[in-house]
């Protein structure tokens, strides 16, 4: 951590107590759950990158409110030195969460509805060029050494790259665009009711419309089809068919893409998961 986010920290935090390192493995943010003496939790980020750090806030101050509890409110921020101060949130990541089936369908109905609220927080924008842009980046990823693609596994992503270029323009909205289980906080009220919150929007910005629903696709909704029922049950309705023609292109360009980078950054599990996505793909061709 840098000077300038140590000195950032003490301004925005006092005397505040360290509880818990929630810091991800690999990424450019650290993390931590503080203690005030009162009593109070906050989250405290400091990010090493600019752009995460940019829409990370900006979602704080123009999206996340729309979600009131159910997502982290900026209580204070640094801006020279890339440090935020947030809400903390009850509860235990999704993915690590004991849920039986029933539990897992309302916590999916959940983020349906929080997601829809979160399209929902700005006016929608058009995105002339999202599909020539994207394509591009994806294709940028898909040159040089492709461990662990196979020769058949790459022509059948660059072709759906080829697809994505020719895609109109789009209609954008507020998007998360990580939304999977791992960013996703399940705790029980005093009620005894599950209640859901969405974290981390580092990722966050203006997108086309349909792109939020592919991570949780990819990770969950594509082998779980009671969750994906209840999912968009929670959102209010299926995706359209020019939203899904943009999830297929998309989905394939980024499992291709992830399944590379990942292997030549070390993480295999990533990989993996990227690898599995792409041949899902390939077998509903």
């Amino acid at each position: 951590m840098t000077t300038a986010a140590s000195e950032a920290i003490a301004r925005l935090t006092g005397p505040a107590e360290v509880v818990a390192d929630l810091s991800w493995p690999g990424t450019t943010a650290i993390v931590r759950l503080l203690r005030h003496p009162g009593g109070q939790h906050f989250v405290l980020k400091a990010n090493s990158s600019q752009d995460c750090f940019t829409r990370e806030l900006n979602a704080l101050r123009c999206w996340t409110p729309a979600l009131g509890t159910a997502a982290p409110q900026l209580v204070d921020v640094d801006e020279d030195a890339r440090v935020l101060l947030m809400t903390a949130l009850p509860g235990v990541r999704l993915d690590l969460a004991s849920l039986t089936p029933g539990q897992e369908q309302d916590a999916y109905q959940q983020t349906g509805r929080l997601l829809r609220r979160l399209h929902e927080a700005g006016p929608p924008q058009v995105l002339t060029d999202f599909g020539r842009q994207r394509a591009a980046y994806l294709r940028a990823q898909l040159t040089g050494p492709t461990r662990p693609l196979a020769a058949a596994e790459l022509d059948f992503a660059l072709t759906a790259l080829d697809q994505l270029e020719a895609l109109p323009a789009q209609q954008a909205q507020p998007s998360h665009l990580d939304l999977t289980a791992r960013n996703l906080l399940a705790h029980t009220d005093d009620r005894a009711q599950l209640r859901i919150a969405v974290i981390d929007f580092e990722t966050s910005r203006y997108e086309a419309a349909g792109r939020d629903f592919l991570r949780i696709t990819q990770r969950t909704l594509r082998t779980r089809p009671d969750l994906a029922a209840a999912f968009y049950s929670g959102y209010g309705r299926q995706p359209t068919e020019d939203e899904r023609h943009l999830m297929r292109w998309c989905g394939i360009g980024d499992a291709a893409a992830i399944a590379i980078s990942a292997a030549a950054a070390g993480h295999e599990d990533f990989s993996r998961e990227g690898h599995a996505a792409l041949r899902a793909a390939m077998a509903t061709a």
